[in-house]
């Protein structure tokens, strides 16, 4: 396998968002002390989804001794890291799967720089992609995380931006953006060196595109071999005048996994290797007799794309997987909080009022992303549990699957600013054309003022949306009131 495929191992979810992390626990070698009786090593390498420690994957990593790599830089402590960066976790997990120590935590941005002038394409109302130095990305409005004045709907060509994801087979995933104004014209870039004459280089992206050529500064800092053809590494450019000039250039271990990592976590997205077989992040997997999936039915659908979990061993470069689990967030759900129930800071469940006296439960865990959007983010950290939210009055956002089981379970929740429009995402159960709807069970009545939309086109013919409407179509509906009357009700392509 290229280093080049194997270097977005470690940069949120999900056809564009942020994926749901793995379980912990597993095999791996045992070791013992007097704060952890019995534990495993871990390599575990997913998405940011709390703090108070540090969340990933499922498990809360203490951090009490912990050493942190921040864009290859040492950091202080896990101040430097936010929710939605994707990091490599080096430590151990109790017996109980679910927490754990941390020994050291990676964190390297996927690419940092502006935005490429033509290059914004609209996937749907919640979707785009674009490029940065000719690296694609997909943002997704409220999958991706966004940071420092980052917002969906204020992404523009020219603007620098840093991007944390993961790199489908063709474009970064983005989990995480942040507005990186305050870098000025200093921007960092990843890849395989394929042109270099010590005065101009050029570097093939992890999608195959080239990037460059770039003039090299004549006191630029050069941590690479004399001869670097092949080789992976990272780009420190500015901003002159209307070019773009190399100042420093490193080795970059893009190979973030190998075979000292025994007990591996990680998330990611399914992609076809060259042998007909899948790989995650570059890494090939193995299957076997005892490999486990959930849902049981997974065997016999995987597929490219798919948003997955998976845990196993390394052996030669290539994952043999223990498990591999599928935890795709199809259900959005927006609503005022009725009650909370919580076993721990991140685990729980959350009642939320769909109007008219009808109302979802959902299940949290430490897997779930927990966002702060609201005005109530007292420590700006930008993260938050259920004992920070209030019955009765905050609103959140939430990102939802179903279980074998059918309980639905939280990937992600944003705390919301009072007053936001209810709104429900789902799958058709039974419609009454005129009449009503229902998605999870949930009965959503549509009036005279019910505005309908098919194709990115409004009207009120309620006949023509019923019509072309079948069981199991995904439909969006806004309820601004809470009444159980849909405002609007959208039929998604």
């Amino acid at each position: 396998m290229s280093v080049k495929k194997l270097s977005q191992l470690i940069a949120i979810t999900l056809s564009g968002g942020i994926l749901a992390a793995c379980g912990g626990g597993g095999g791996g070698e045992s070791v013992s002390s007097s704060s952890t009786p019995s534990a495993v090593t871990t390599s575990s390498v997913g998405t940011i989804t709390g703090f108070g420690s540090v969340y990933v994957n499922g498990v809360k990593f203490e951090t009490d001794a912990t050493e942190y790599l921040v864009d290859n830089e040492d950091a202080f402590d896990d101040s430097a890291l936010a929710v939605g960066m994707k990091v490599k976790v080096i430590g151990t997990i109790n017996d109980d799967g679910i927490t754990g120590h941390a020994r050291k935590i990676i964190y390297d941005d996927e690419v940092e720089g502006p935005i490429d002038a033509g290059s914004f394409d609209s996937v749907d109302a919640n979707t785009v992609t674009f490029t940065v130095f000719g690296l694609p990305v997909r943002a997704h409005a409220n999958r991706t995380v966004y940071e420092d004045g980052a917002a969906f709907e204020t992404l523009a060509e020219g603007q620098v931006i840093e991007v944390s994801g993961y790199f489908d087979g063709n474009e970064v995933i983005a989990s995480r953006i942040e507005n990186n104004t305050s870098a000025g014209d200093r921007f960092e870039l990843k890849g395989t060196v394929s042109v270099y004459d010590g005065n101009r280089i050029t570097v093939s992206l992890v999608n195959g595109t080239d990037a460059g050529p770039f003039n090299i500064d004549p006191g630029a800092v050069l941590e690479i071999p004399p001869d670097p053809i092949g080789q992976f590494i990272e780009l420190k450019l500015v901003s002159s005048g209307s070019d773009l000039l190399v100042v420093k250039i490193e080795s970059h271990d893009g190979n973030l996994l190998d075979d000292s990592d025994d007990d591996v976590h990680m998330q990611g997205i399914l992609t076809d290797d060259d042998n007909n077989g899948f790989e995650v992040n570059g890494i090939p997997l193995r299957f076997n007799a005892d490999t486990g999936f959930s849902p049981d039915s997974l065997e016999n659908r995987l597929a490219a794309g798919m948003e997955v979990c998976v845990e196993g061993k390394m052996n030669n470069g290539v994952m043999v997987v223990d498990e591999l689990e599928s935890k795709e967030s199809d259900i959005e759900i927006e609503a005022r909080i009725l009650d909370i129930s919580s076993s721990s800071a991140k685990s729980g469940s959350l009642t939320l009022d769909l109007g008219n006296g009808q109302a979802l439960k959902v299940l949290t865990d430490n897997t779930t992303l927990f966002k702060d959007s609201s005005s109530f983010d007292l420590d700006d950290d930008g993260s938050f549990d259920l004992g920070e939210l209030a019955a009765g009055s905050d609103f959140v956002e939430v990102q939802v699957y179903r279980d074998e089981t059918g309980k639905l379970i939280a990937t992600r929740i944003k705390r919301q600013d009072p007053g936001q429009k209810t709104a429900l995402k789902a799958a058709v159960e039974a419609f009454e054309p005129g009449s009503f709807v229902t998605m999870l069970g949930i009965g959503i009545a549509v009036g005279p003022a019910t505005e309908y939309e098919m194709n990115d086109k409004s009207s009120n013919d309620a006949t023509g949306f019923f019509g072309a409407l079948s069981i199991g179509d995904t439909l969006e509906v806004e309820d601004a009131d809470a009444d159980g009357t849909a405002d609007v009700i959208e039929l998604d392509d």
